[in-house]
């Protein structure tokens, strides 16, 4: 039998009509849809405060960290550098080792500061020199939590970036009319008690920015390392 046009069309379309009729199989009731739950967030840390942040300090049994440190002075074209260590154990001895470009070591224990130019040993009470005593006070102060001396000597502002709640930037401005004449204010910032990086401002216009690495805030200094690291040299 010859096939036509139209018979083809109409095997199609009754093959469709006999796929479409196939008895279906019965369906169960129909279960309700899952509610999805998005998840909760925590919620956000809450910004560090500066009693808080003085207490992380006061808790430190020691601090040890590399440094690098840039000074601009206006007659320069190029900042001075400067390389080495610094090194704090409670209640008040700071090491300052530089290493390059010579090798220099400032050593402070309470009221006494003695410096090393790699040639001779001079020493400096610093109760006879405000402007040294408060700079040296500054950062005593805070990385040993005194928030007492901190605010007693300088006017302090503590600002925290929303989006990063442990890092902070201390601001301090000298109270002190003779040390006004000098230093402009000290600009330090951090994460938790990880010190950054602290920048010192002259009203002559120089400054002096120190960048600090290998942070490392819970370091405890045994006798040996002690009286290696806390010693002047001469």
């Amino acid at each position: 039998m010859r096939t036509t046009p139209a018979l083809l069309a109409a095997s199609l379309l009754a093959l469709g009509a006999a796929s479409h009729a196939q008895p279906r199989r019965p369906r169960g009731p129909r279960r309700p849809p899952v509610p999805v739950v998005a998840p909760v967030a925590p919620p956000p840390a809450a910004p560090i405060t500066l009693d808080a942040l003085l207490r992380r300090f006061a808790a430190m049994p020691g601090l040890s960290a590399s440094f690098r440190e840039e000074k601009r002075v206006a007659l320069l074209a190029a900042p001075l550098v400067s390389e080495g260590t610094i090194h704090y154990a409670p209640p008040g001895r700071l090491a300052r080792h530089t290493t390059s470009p010579s090798t220099a070591t400032v050593l402070i224990e309470g009221a006494q500061l003695r410096f090393f130019d790699g040639r001779q040993t001079t020493a400096i009470d610093m109760n006879a020199t405000p402007v040294v005593r408060q700079f040296v006070d500054s950062f005593l102060a805070l990385v040993a939590g005194d928030g007492a001396g901190l605010t007693r000597g300088y006017a302090v502002e503590l600002r925290v970036d929303p989006a990063r709640p442990e890092a902070w930037t201390l601001t301090l401005r000298p109270r002190a009319a003779v040390v006004q004449r000098v230093f402009r204010d000290i600009v330090l910032r951090g994460t938790g008690v990880s010190l950054e990086s602290m920048l010192m401002r002259e009203t002559s216009g120089d400054e002096t920015s120190t960048a600090f690495r290998e942070v490392d805030a819970g370091h405890r200094y045994g006798a040996e390392e002690a009286a290696r690291v806390f010693r002047i040299g001469g």
